[in-house]
């Protein structure tokens, strides 16, 4: 045991946060807190993007891709499955999110054998599926139809396993709007939740425009690769 924990680096650290912001969203969920396992799981989706940046800039553990992996399972598969079943019922809604989980862990497995690329990834990010997932019912709250969860997470699903590829996010320029955007819903809960909703408006359009945006690139139906070559 404690060979394992020594081997743990800063980088690893920060994932397991990840694994225990997904797993408080999932226990906070059984006791009716949807909008604060919301908040739980953009936390988790910050964490993710911070132990991924630390890894590159100090280096990360033999185990740190594993570990990243097994946390996002629980935070941004598990935990947003869970958030839906409790927040809709149904047959179809269950279907629809053992459909998005199933796509999710496959997406997962597929990352963890498939070439790295700096700039692209292959199909919808499992994270970016959890925060889609989470932005939704924190904006939509009370509004929202079974039969349009259960369709949206059909949506994100297809879209994980899919071949599309999706740019990282990386660079000062795009990472710290993005932090800010995510604060201000994360803070927003914090000091009155009855703003949540307005302030995580932005955070859904840009995730909006994420999950499209293959849409708008430019030869995107290229090999990324290719892509990569000819603008940068």
């Amino acid at each position: 045991m404690s060979d394992i924990f020594s081997s743990l680096r800063l980088p690893d650290m920060v994932t397991l946060l990840n694994a225990l912001c997904g797993f408080g969203a999932i226990v906070v969920t059984q006791y009716g807190m949807v909008q604060l396992s919301c908040t739980l799981i953009l936390l988790a989706a910050i964490a993710d993007g911070l132990d991924g940046s630390l890894a590159r800039y100090i280096g990360g553990s033999d185990i740190g891709e594993s570990l990243d992996s097994l946390a996002d399972v629980i935070s941004f598969g598990v935990a947003p499955a869970i958030m839906i079943i409790s927040y809709a019922g149904g047959v179809f809604v269950f279907v629809a999110v053992c459909f998005y989980l199933i796509c999710g862990i496959l997406r997962l497995a597929r990352f963890n054998i498939s070439k790295p690329d700096n700039s692209f990834f292959k199909g919808l990010p499992i994270t970016a599926g959890g925060i889609a997932v989470s932005t939704i019912i924190l904006v939509g709250q009370e509004h929202l139809q079974p039969t349009l969860i259960a369709m949206i997470c059909i949506i994100l699903g297809t879209l994980m396993i899919s071949s599309i590829p999706y740019m990282k996010i990386r660079g000062k320029r795009k990472t710290l709007p993005l932090t800010l955007i995510f604060a201000l819903s994360i803070v927003s809960y914090l000091v009155d939740p009855a703003t949540t909703r307005l302030c995580t408006i932005p955070l859904i359009m840009v995730m909006i425009v994420y999950i499209i945006s293959p849409m708008f690139i430019k030869n995107m139906e290229k090999d990324p690769h290719e892509y990569n070559e000819q603008y940068n």
